[in-house]
């Protein structure tokens, strides 16, 4: 299976490390094996030549018959060539030369250092073997006499260094092919989660927000897998939620805009309608209008709750709040049969806008004088209970069924759908109220008995004068 992109990348930084050590493990042991060969090369030559220049020192001169009576018994060492020359660089001596060897000259560069009084050591690793070359000056009497020149060519040494070089060699072969193939597990190991996690974010970005994704261990991969499968799930419950919010709210605008188009066409199509019946048609039209109108601020208002960041807000007493509200929706209760009650309490105070709380009451009031009977009564009060301040809105109307209870603080739903049409409501009002008194910081609870009324409860946390709770 080729790997992916990601994969690969993976595996070039295991090599990639890899290579680095390998190449250290290729070159440190043989420098330091060199380097130990070439000290362990020059003690030796530099004993062995100490030894045969002091015997040649005690020489008059250096020439070939002295010299070859002195080394004829001293240069028992075959693994040495040994030159000697005397201050003009003649040779005297040479062991691997047989015959005369007088008027020939030797002079390589490590001689020549040698007859200015220099001790030369050379040596170098080439073709499995130690070529290695030290000169000596011979010094009688504070005069140098001439020099001794020692060559060695060390073959055995070579092969130890050489056997070293091949198993290392070896050894990193066999280490580059596990790694290497470790280096592929351990990619794919790890890219396989990451593809899986890839995958489930194409699959949410494709909209298929129920996809989950695998949890597998505690680590980072595993609490990242876990994180998305919180967002997905959020996402798909929005989706959900928005949808359903599509859905009711194109119900909703489908009904007046019908009736709108029904009236019309009904106008338009009876050229010899009364002119009474017109006016009918066209107020009933004003109404559906009004009506669109009313629904089209509401759910621009929600979406402006959706979108708009919380604001630290000012403190507002409720009661004054409470009795404007009370003013505009008195004609209402009167026109209802409803008596409307205030019982407001002083010290009241809330961290939040005027025209929010506003929008919160006048929901709850305006719902429970429209929900209520003929004769009944809203009652309206506000008290201090430890740190918070409660609003409540008790009336003697309908009532709500104990299993609805749960659902209408959603958008567009309604108990008695005919009834709220009639009504005017489009199911809003309370989720709207629900909103933005969650946006204050506060709380809304509702209880209710079918056939004896409702009981809407706010709670916000009490605030003091310069609005910090």
């Amino acid at each position: 299976m080729p790997l992916s992109r990601y994969q690969l990348k993976i595996a070039l930084s295991y090599l990639s490390i890899l290579m680095i050590m390998l190449v250290l493990l290729n070159t440190y042991p043989v420098w330091v094996s060199q380097n130990i060969m070439f000290d362990s090369t020059r003690d030796a030559m530099r004993s062995r030549a100490a030894g045969l220049t002091s015997t040649l020192s005690a020489l008059d001169s250096l020439t070939v018959e002295s010299v070859a009576r002195v080394m004829a018994v001293l240069d028992n060492q075959t693994q040495y060539r040994t030159v000697v020359v005397d201050s003009h660089g003649l040779a005297v001596y040479d062991n691997l030369t047989t015959g005369a060897v007088t008027g020939r000259y030797t002079l390589t560069p490590e001689m020549a250092d040698a007859l200015f009084g220099s001790d030369v050591f050379h040596s170098a690793y080439k073709d499995e073997a130690f070529n290695s070359r030290f000169a000596m000056p011979v010094i009688a009497r504070g005069v140098v006499m001439g020099a001794l020149y020692l060559v060695r060519y060390d073959t055995a040494q070579g092969e130890l260094l050489s056997g070293l070089i091949s198993n290392l060699f070896r050894v990193s072969t066999a280490i580059f092919a596990v790694v290497v193939l470790f280096s592929i597990f351990i990619a794919l190991a790890l890219t396989r989660r990451i593809s899986v996690i890839l995958y489930g974010i194409r699959a949410a970005y494709g909209g298929d927000y129920a996809y989950e994704l695998p949890v597998r261990g505690r680590d980072e991969l595993a609490e990242v897998a876990g994180r998305l499968n919180q967002l997905f799930s959020i996402l798909h419950k929005t989706e959900g939620l928005r949808q359903q919010f599509v859905s009711d709210a194109s119900h909703e605008l489908k009904t007046p805009l019908a009736a709108v188009r029904l009236l019309t066409d009904s106008i338009l199509e009876t050229p010899d309608m009364p002119a009474e019946t017109v006016r009918e048609f066209v107020a009933d039209i004003g109404a559906e209008t009004e009506r669109l109108s009313r629904m089209t601020e509401k759910l621009m208002l929600l979406s402006r709750l959706d979108t708009r960041q919380p604001e630290r807000a000012a403190v507002t007493d409720p009661a004054a709040v409470l009795r404007r509200v009370a003013r505009m929706l008195k004609p209402l209760a009167r026109d209802a049969g409803v008596e409307l009650r205030c019982e407001l309490a002083k010290d009241c105070r809330v961290a939040g806008g005027e025209d929010d709380l506003y929008h919160i009451v006048f929901n709850l009031i305006d719902n429970a004088i429209k929900y209520n009977k003929p004769g009944g009564t809203v009652q309206v009060f506000t008290f201090r209970q430890g740190a918070e301040v409660h609003i409540v809105v008790a009336d003697t109307g309908v009532g709500i069924p104990e299993t609805e209870l749960p659902l209408i603080f959603g958008r567009f739903y309604r108990v008695d759908k005919a009834r709220s049409r009639e009504a005017g409501g489009a199911g809003l009002g309370l989720s709207i109220a629900a909103d933005m008194t969650a946006r204050m910081g506060g709380s809304i609870a509702a209880e209710s008995e079918v056939g004896k009324g409702s009981r809407f409860t706010v709670k916000f946390p009490l605030a003091d004068k310069e609005g910090s709770e």
